[in-house]
């Protein structure tokens, strides 16, 4: 078997017999798989028979006849194949002399994705096999301008004589801007037999240059639209979108994808993210229309940046971009904020506004805008979106006229209202994690956050409504302004994070333990936004990287990451200062910079954890510049061979330790990082040179905080003889 582990990329299962030989009365035989990020035995118990039904106790025998016995079951389970659970192959041929197809084949991360701007794109697929213990030998990968696959006019690699399936970089012809590849793999088992080929899987590359952005950045109010015409029906179709600070895009009456919250927050005088969609099936030959609908966003802006590329049924190429010739209007949303909420009037509804034919009346044309600043970058990672819908549990009514739902989880997301009233009636709904004694909902903990939106009923029998461009993170829901009574069903909570696929579990015996993973996974997925946040409720849903890095392993673990991560390190660098620093939050808009020492450490971290959980060498070679930079910054601010200046330290800790312990160990932890990353890059001098920078840390360290007498370090609390532990 190859790679049979539910994680994506590596960490081969381990087979692990445990004998487990306990008292008479419970005498038994384990047998579990185990991989580095499954951590969860699967048990297969074989009863000794002791117990209260002693008429069928077979190994009623003395202890050395009891452990023969036991030795005779474990070369039993040794010498027989024990079943490990196998990779779903469902539609892959599979051999039973042989390897399988590969399968589950993903470009940079992600399956099938569009808008690759990734001049070597890299390549990842899973193996199947019938055998135990069976590996990949080599492999041969092609890549191809049409769509069977088979001319490699693009590239062939040949056989390659390598165990790998992750991280396999590209090495053919040079790619081009708006185009779609299709690939295929097969490989080798260790005895040399070849699998088939697998399914076609394809990529679509997005704008390599700035040269290929031929609009403008528009603005003006929050509805834009565009009509054209096509002279025939489309072959393909790609748009090109980035709306500041969030966008929602419609073409011929219906919303384009299932994406929410587009684009990713940024630095946006950095870099500013543009989506990629596939088209062709929304237009048709003839009058077409364009609309687009924006939101402040933390941009606390609005600006349009749109091309789209038809290639029609008759060869012709018809382009639109962004431009003067937009119209612009005022829409429903009469005010969107992330962390106050949205209104929305739908007696100011424009119907058909995004449809061919509209009366575009008291629409104006657009206005050219000033740009952001940030390079356009195509956004490789998961997008945010409605994940899931719940039902209330419980609605009550503590005070005339106030209905509170409780969903029976805290969620990310918002509310979905259903209601019917008459014209111009103006329902509230406001959020909070908690309630006062009486009922009443509390938002203490919300701090300047108003977390309310607004819906303004146009009175055309039941209305359905959801914001589009704020967020909240609630467990209960207050509804005031209602006509009539609510039902439980009148809301819904949307739960709303970015869509990250989960690759590991945990369960056990213990409930109080299955219950800490389900609170554990809840609370990071509600805190994905395009970036990781600290929470998602108050005044900040901010990037603290002190959040970012204590969270990053066990995310990891968890949670499909690479692209996410990948996304989020460049984040970080485009915060670096000249000087080398970085910042408390990134993107910066709140915290000191330079980070403290603690909170800066998520930058080499998650770099170092996405080689050692994804292989990813190439994320070393993008950061390592900055890395060296950072580190160098910190050197810079030492004293006596330690970094110890700390804003936060051990955060809100029960016991105190010194912030300037906790500085010191993230400076020791930042350099060996870094010189671990020099030596897989094979930079081994400047690896030597932060070996021995980390050495002399760790004598200063121990000078600087051990005491002698007590063998404790700095007073001894938890953290204070923790961390000097770790580094050993």
């Amino acid at each position: 078997m190859i790679f049979s582990d539910k994680i994506f990329y590596h960490r081969r299962a381990k087979m692990i017999l445990s004998l487990n030989l306990k008292n008479k009365k419970n005498n038994h035989l384990e047998c579990y798989s185990q991989n580095r990020n499954s951590q969860i035995p699967k048990t297969k118990k074989i009863s000794s028979g002791h117990g209260k039904n002693r008429k069928f106790s077979f190994f009623r025998f003395n202890r050395l006849a009891s452990i023969a016995i036991f030795s005779f079951f474990l070369i039993f389970f040794m010498l027989t194949e024990i079943s490990l659970p196998r990779p779903s192959t469902a539609g892959q041929a599979v051999s039973i002399s042989g390897p399988g197809a590969p399968y589950d084949l993903r470009v940079e991360y992600l399956t099938n994705p569009l808008g690759v701007d990734v001049s070597k794109p890299r390549f990842f697929w899973k193996n199947a096999h019938p055998e135990r213990g069976q590996v990949q030998s080599a492999y041969e990968l092609i890549v191809s301008s049409s769509p069977d696959a088979q001319s490699a006019d693009m590239w062939n690699s040949g056989k390659v004589n390598s165990d790998s399936s992750i991280q396999v970089v590209y090495e053919g012809k040079p790619l081009e801007s708006n185009r779609t590849y299709y690939w295929k793999v097969r490989v080798w088992d260790a005895q040399g037999r070849v699998s088939p080929w697998s399914q076609v899987a394809r990529f679509e590359t997005g704008l390599f240059s700035a040269s290929d952005w031929k609009g403008e950045w528009i603005g003006g109010e929050n509805l834009l639209r565009k009509e054209f015409d096509l002279p025939a029906a489309p072959r393909r179709a790609r748009v090109f979108i980035s709306g500041l600070g969030y966008y929602e895009l419609r073409i011929n009456g219906r919303k384009v994808g299932d994406h929410v919250l587009d684009p990713g927050w940024t630095t946006f005088s950095k870099r500013v993210l543009y989506v990629t969609y596939d088209v062709t099936r929304a237009l048709r030959p003839g009058r077409n229309a364009i609309g687009v609908m924006l939101g402040h966003g933390k941009y606390n802006d609005r600006a349009l940046m749109f091309q789209l590329y038809v290639e029609g049924e008759d060869g012709n190429l018809v382009e639109i971009h962004s431009d003067g010739t937009w119209k612009t209007a005022p829409g429903p949303i009469l005010e969107d904020n992330v962390y106050n909420g949205e209104t929305y009037d739908a007696r100011l509804e424009q119907p058909g506004w995004e449809r061919p034919d509209f009366e575009e009346k008291n629409w104006k044309p657009a206005q050219k805008v000033k740009a952001p600043g940030g390079v356009l970058s195509a956004q490789l990672m998961p997008a945010i979106k409605v994940v899931d819908t719940i039902v209330p549990l419980t609605m009550t009514n503590p005070a005339p006229g106030v209905y509170v739902f409780d969903l029976g989880q805290n969620i990310s997301g918002w509310a979905q209202l259903r209601v019917r009233g008459p014209r111009g009636t103006d329902v509230r709904l406001r959020f909070a994690e908690l309630l006062y004694e009486n009922g009443m909902i509390n938002q203490e903990n919300l701090r300047s956050s108003r977390a309310e939106d607004h819906y303004i009923l146009k009175g055309e029998g039941e209305e359905v409504w959801e914001p589009r461009f704020t967020y909240h993170g609630f467990r209960y829901l207050e509804v005031t302004g209602f006509p009539g009574t609510p039902k439980i069903d009148s809301v819904r909570g949307r739960v709303v994070h970015t869509a990250v696929s989960p690759v590991g579990n945990f369960s056990c015996s213990k409930q109080i333990l299955n219950d800490i993973q389900r609170i554990i996974l809840w609370g990071q997925k509600t805190n994905l936004h395009s970036i990781p946040t600290d929470c998602d409720q108050r005044d900040e849903r901010m990037g603290w990287m002190g959040d970012a890095q204590v969270t990053a392993e066990e995310a990891i673990m968890n949670y499909d990451m690479a692209a996410f991560y990948t996304n989020f390190l460049r984040d970080i660098r485009d915060v670096q200062g000249e000087d080398g620093s970085i910042t408390d939050t990134v993107p910066h808009i709140w915290g000191s910079r330079p980070a403290d020492p603690a909170w800066g450490t998520a930058y080499p971290l998650i770099a170092w954890y996405m080689f050692q959980y994804y292989g990813d060498k190439r994320v070393l070679e993008e950061h390592y510049d900055s890395l060296k930079k950072y580190v160098e910054f910190l050197r810079r601010k030492a004293e006596n061979g330690l970094v110890k200046y700390s804003y936060y330290g051990d955060w809100v800790a029960i016991d105190k330790c010194p912030g300037s312990l906790v500085s010191a160990f993230y400076y020791y932890y930042d350099v060996k990082i870094l010189a671990e990353a020099a030596r897989v890059l094979g930079k081994q001098p400047e690896a030597d040179l932060y070996l021995k920078l980390a050495a002399q840390i760790k004598d200063a360290f121990n000078r600087e905080f051990l005491d002698p007498t007590t063998r404790n370090y700095a007073g001894g609390s938890q953290t204070a003889n923790t961390l000097p532990l770790f580094i050993g």
